[in-house]
């Protein structure tokens, strides 16, 4: 989960942010009070800059070369950034001038656990438990859970989670890492239960009301999650992802409006990146509207020029107009950046044969086939192009091939339109029965190949026979 930067609208923290990165500029060496310099450093952590954070902690030791604080906020930034060695050495500092700072000890737990020492770092948070009041005690359920993470021991991360919540609400870290436990181990309807406890407590819970959207989302409760997820980013606006799993959601569900309305509050909120503007383009494009679905796809282009899959969505918008010389264009971008997807080479096979470019569409047939032999789709292109352009002893070989890569049922259906086709319609109507036992409800199959087959009586006749 990414972290919240209600930072950005506090106007010290931007005042004290601006006036180190003006100093910084300039090429002096930035000189702050402890707590002007905790407070940079808070900034930049929550803005996911770990490597500026680091910096300005190196010059604030520089400068209060005596605070355990500014060693501490140094060794859980190194943490963050997995230098769990170089966490340790500063640690050792830091105990210096803090021997009996238990955050220390808690660092140096997490940090070993980090390196895989588990059995070193749990008697340290055995040693203290004896003396920790609720909110360190807290904290030494969240560690334990790092640990428990760390050796895959999903239940027991879990029950240290629950108790690390049971004793502190508000520990947003131990919240945080409950959402990605639940993942681990399952326990959504568990999950669902404790976060709305948690909620009944205290309503105004983002992380909670988010955690509690996520199981929602994966017990199939979809309505649930999005409501889960809008309280959430309503409580803080600056929760992203709250933001971003909630358009997500809506566009799943194609709810292609209420998805829009999601990712234009990330516009304005956060700065945009490539992935939002293309989601923001796919709803526009299956809300019918290409021109407006083009133009978001551009802007994603711009910020990601080697993205195969934009290449192949501005395609798709130019072949719906119909416009086939710009989609092959940019079908044919989507498969110089990525050889193998068999979608994109169906889609410019379809381009090149709407063009009459009927060698390179038979080409491009194979080379979905190549490309994921797997995929009864592709077999089912090729075999309706020979059949389209009068070759049905090509589509019947392509077929067999097919059914001996898949065992398809889609694919005995091709076998008797390809027969049809080739006048063998003793063999054909077999194929065709069988196709029928198996799977009668894929048989509008046949009818898509072979249209015309609608009129004849003796293939509606064997259908309806198998309707019983």
């Amino acid at each position: 989960m990414r972290p919240m930067n209600n930072y950005r609208k506090d106007p010290e923290a931007n005042n004290l942010v601006a006036a180190y990165e003006e100093q910084f500029k300039s090429g002096e060496m930035a000189f702050f009070e402890e707590k002007a310099y905790l407070k940079i450093i808070e900034f930049y952590e929550k803005d996911h800059q770990l490597d500026k954070a680091l910096e300005v902690v190196g010059h604030a030791i520089a400068h209060h070369s005596y605070s355990a604080d500014c060693y501490t906020r140094k060794a859980e930034l190194l943490i963050g950034l997995g230098k769990e060695q170089e966490a340790l050495h500063v640690l050792e500092e830091a105990r210096l001038y803090a021997p009996l700072e238990p955050e220390i000890d808690l660092l140096c737990a997490e940090a070993l656990a980090g390196l895989g020492r588990t059995a070193e770092a749990l008697p340290i948070l055995e040693g203290l438990r004896e003396q920790a009041g609720p909110e360190l005690l807290s904290n030494i359920y969240l560690v334990e859970a790092i640990i428990f993470e760390q050796e895959e021991e999903h239940e027991r991360m879990f029950l240290s989670l629950k108790s690390a919540i049971d004793l502190d609400p508000e520990n947003v870290a131990a919240l945080e890492r409950f959402g990605v436990c639940v993942e681990l181990s399952r326990k959504y309807e568990e999950s669902v239960a404790i976060h709305e406890a948690i909620l009944d407590r205290d309503a105004y819970s983002a992380v909670a009301w988010f955690n509690l959207g996520q199981a929602h989302a994966y017990l199939g409760d979809y309505e649930e999650a999005i409501s889960a997820f809008e309280f959430a980013f309503v409580i803080d606006e600056d929760f992203e992802d709250a933001c971003r799993e909630c358009a997500g959601l809506c566009f799943e569900l194609k709810q292609y409006n209420k998805a829009l309305k999601y990712y234009y509050e990330l516009m304005e909120a956060f700065e945009p990146d490539s992935e939002v503007y293309t989601a923001i383009g796919q709803c526009y494009f299956y809300l019918g509207q290409h021109n407006a679905s083009l133009a978001f796809y551009n802007r994603a282009i711009q910020l990601d020029p080697l993205n195969d899959e934009i290449f192949y969505y501005i395609g798709q918008c130019y072949a719906k107009e119909e416009s086939w010389q710009s989609a092959t264009h940019f079908f044919e971008k989507a498969i110089q950046v990525e050889g193998q997807r068999e979608e994109y080479y169906i889609a410019l096979g379809e381009a090149y044969w709407k063009t009459e470019r009927m060698e390179e569409a038979a080409d491009c047939f194979r080379q979905a086939v190549e490309a994921n032999p797997e995929e009864i789709n592709t077999w089912v292109h090729l075999a309706a192009f020979f059949l389209a352009t009068g070759q049905a002893e090509a589509a019947l070989e392509s077929v067999e091939l097919g059914i001996e890569e898949t065992e398809s049922t889609e694919l005995l259906y091709c076998r008797a339109a390809c027969l049809i086709q080739a006048g063998r319609r003793q063999e054909a109507f077999f194929w065709l029965g069988e196709a029928l036992l198996e799977d009668y409800e894929a048989h509008p199959l046949l009818f898509s190949l072979l249209p015309h087959l609608k009129e004849d009586k003796d293939v509606v006749s064997l259908i309806s026979a198998y309707s019983l």
